[in-house]
């Protein structure tokens, strides 16, 4: 056999193989696709919307005449990259799930499980999920999983696209969620502007606080050094205003004592201190009245309408004298404040005064430190209160870093699922998959359906293939083909095969040969593969005796159309009489000159004890001494161990396996049993049956093996 040959054969063999699983194809085929039709069927479309956004990273300052942006390439990609970010946070997700009431929703917000709803339909009670976290998690980790935020390589652009079974809910998701981390932006920048205020409002009121009190050490250090001051600077207007300054103090300081001894007499209700203290006329005539009625009610009997009408009058004079004695305190406090003027006017004279006059040093160093710290004061006060005023004005007018250069428009065909593709998928898939279980089931787990195949399998050689034959009504056995249509394929593949084994046997010294045909389970073909044996050499002028050695299930006699009255059995069972015409067990075959030993009847007790019986054993050996070829019909090797008791003490064994049914792993399993079994020079020759390839060639056949 050529290369080109094998070639060929192995072509012809994958075609045969796709062929012969076309069914299991086909089926792999249909379910996945139909699977995938099913899922079109059922499946909720998905519609896709998109809003972009550009982030500009160079920070954005209205009241700014000029703009600058010194940023580095690796920080713009920082920024945009952490703008990702923010539109993914919980943040984001919250504010769009309120704005939008997702929580309300049907498809975001919570929803039953299967289980629930079959417990719905079956009547049972199921707790609704009312704890507000749970509904919030659930919410939001579905918005989450619906939501894809992604920058658009490497630009500025950030796409948020939103997945919903609604096109209006796609396209509101998308924008809602561009909007809130636009407005959360803005707010973020005037929070962080805010706060800002708030701090240099703290450092204002600090400076405030330091400006007034170096304001008030330089004038306490002018008070303070009158008589020291006026010896050196030694004018005469100093000294007037030295004099106008202690008259306004001593005035000042009177009218403070008289406005705090009223407030006092006030909030004890002592009005004599009151009269004394304030020296009002009015005052002092309300409370003469008031000292009439009471000496009145002295006199009055208690409960009675005169009564009642003097204190009802006595509580008018008492509200009279309070508010006449508020209005005085009050014209007090602005006496009070006049002078306080007055007095502020008269230190401001006395310090331009000194600062013109000629000072001792030590006196130029005490006022020149004064003035410097009242200036650095100054000085920052006045600057924090600038910046305080810029910093008011940027929160006003912050705008964000990031606007929405396109919106999210409602879709008008789903994203989801793509008919076309999954429909594509599926059936590659559908045809890979029908393709690879095709082939496990055709060289790994189904049966052996080419010679490569099996010789794969075993380690011993392959002898034939025997094709498929169909009876007809005529024929009992396909073996009748060999006597019957001596030229048939059948007929040739029996005679190679008988070839092969004539070939394994040339090497022994024996007269004559003693041939095991079995199988790996029954109805294989080992049968009839016996009797075409037995036939084609009893053909061939050889003396051949075939046993039907299958005690559990013989079937010799269906094949030649005979049923002894005893079989192979009974003889091992009691073997004391002598095989005579008298036991129809041995009977010649009617289409050859072939000598038969038939069973009858299934086997009701354990024969692998009578096959290794003296009876069996002096049998084969007469067989042997009288015959050229005695061929045994073994039990299959798997369900019974019958063969394994008679291959030691064969020449040759045929081990047929059945075409496309036997699987691979019992040839595997027969093989390495019967190995195990048989003598180490036994050859085993196996051969293929009903090959279905081989049963449509027609014509004059020529070995191809």
């Amino acid at each position: 056999m050529t290369h080109t040959d094998t070639d060929t054969v192995d072509l012809r063999g994958l075609i045969s193989m796709v062929r012969r699983q076309g069914r299991l194809i086909v089926l792999s085929v249909a379910i996945l696709v139909g699977l995938a039709l099913l899922y079109l069927f059922n499946a909720t479309p998905i519609y896709t919307s998109s809003a972009l956004i550009y982030v500009d990273p160079s920070k954005k300052d209205l009241l700014a005449t000029e703009q600058f942006s010194s940023i580095s390439g690796s920080a713009e990609n920082s920024k945009i990259e952490s703008e990702v970010e923010i539109l993914r946070s919980n943040r984001v997700i919250f504010e769009t799930m309120d704005r939008l009431q997702l929580i309300k929703s049907a498809e975001f917000g919570p929803s039953l499980s299967r289980i629930d709803q079959i417990k719905i339909a079956l009547g049972i009670d199921v707790p609704s999920p009312v704890d507000p976290n749970v509904l919030v998690a659930t919410t939001s980790q579905r918005l989450t999983n619906a939501v894809q935020i992604r920058r658009k390589g490497l630009t500025y652009l950030i796409s948020v696209s939103a997945e919903s079974a609604s096109p209006q809910t796609a396209a509101d998701i998308a924008n809602t969620m561009a909007d809130v981390y636009i407005s959360q932006q803005v707010a973020a920048k005037t929070e962080a502007a805010l706060a800002s205020r708030d701090v240099l409002q703290a450092q204002i009121n600090t400076a405030k606080t330091q400006l007034s009190q170096s304001e008030a050490s330089f004038n306490t250090f002018i008070t303070d050094n009158l008589a020291r001051l006026e010896a050196e600077v030694g004018t005469e207007r100093f000294s007037a205003l030295q004099d106008q300054f202690t008259q306004a103090r001593d005035g000042t300081l009177q009218t403070q004592a008289r406005i705090q001894s009223a407030q006092e007499a006030l909030e004890g209700g002592n009005w004599t201190r009151i009269i004394a203290t304030l020296s009002d006329d009015a005052l002092s005539a309300l409370d003469r009245q008031r000292q009439q009625i009471e000496r009145r009610l002295n006199g009055t009997q208690q409960g009675s309408d005169t009564e009642i009408n003097l204190r009802a009058g006595l509580l008018q004079i008492q509200t009279q004298m309070e508010q006449q004695a508020e209005q005085v305190v009050a014209s007090l406090q602005q006496t009070l404040n006049t002078g306080q003027d007055a007095l502020n006017e008269l230190q401001g004279a006395l310090r331009s005064e000194v600062m013109q006059g000629d000072l001792s040093p030590e006196t130029l160093a005490s006022i020149f430190e004064l003035q410097q710290e009242a200036d650095i004061a100054q000085r920052q006060y006045s600057t924090l209160l600038s910046r305080l005023r810029d910093i008011e004005a940027q929160a006003l007018v912050q705008v964000a870093d990031s606007r929405i250069v396109s919106e999210a428009i409602p879709p008008s065909y789903p994203s989801a699922p793509n008919k076309k593709l999954i429909l594509a998928v599926a059936l590659v898939a559908a045809i890979g998959i029908g393709l690879g279980l095709a082939f496990l089931n055709e060289y790994f787990v189904g049966g052996v359906t080419s010679l490569s195949q099996l010789r794969n399998l075993i380690a011993g050689p392959v002898v034939g293939v025997l094709p498929k034959i169909t009876l007809t009504d005529t024929q009992l056995s396909v073996a009748d083909l060999v006597p019957d249509e001596p030229m048939s394929l059948f007929s040739e593949a029996v005679r190679r095969t008988r070839a092969h084994i004539d070939q394994s046997l040339k090497g022994t010294d024996a007269s004559s040969s003693v041939i095991m045909v079995t199988s790996a389970n029954p109805a294989e073909g080992k049968s009839s593969l016996s009797l075409s044996l037995a036939r084609t050499y009893a053909a061939a002028g050889k003396r051949v005796l075939l046993i039907d050695a299958d005690l559990r299930k013989p079937s010799q006699h269906k094949q030649i159309g005979f049923k002894p009255d005893e079989g192979f059995l009974e003889y091992l069972k009691d073997p004391s009489e002598k095989m005579g015409a008298e036991r129809s067990f041995y009977v010649a075959d009617p289409k050859s000159q072939t000598g038969i030993i038939l069973g009858r009847g299934q086997a009701d007790i354990p024969t692998d004890q009578l096959l290794q019986t003296e009876a069996f054993s002096s049998l084969l050996q007469s067989a042997r001494q009288s015959m050229d070829i005695v061929i045994i019909d073994t039990p299959p090797i798997l369900p019974v161990v019958d063969a394994r008791y008679i291959a030691p003490l064969v020449d040759a064994i045929v081990l047929t396996v059945r075409y496309a049914e036997t699987s691979q792993s019992d040839v595997r399993e027969a093989f390495t049993q019967i190995d195990a079994a048989k003598n180490k020079d036994t050859p085993i020759l196996t051969t293929l049956n009903a090959d279905e390839n081989k049963a449509s060639s027609s014509g004059y056949y020529y070995a191809y093996n």
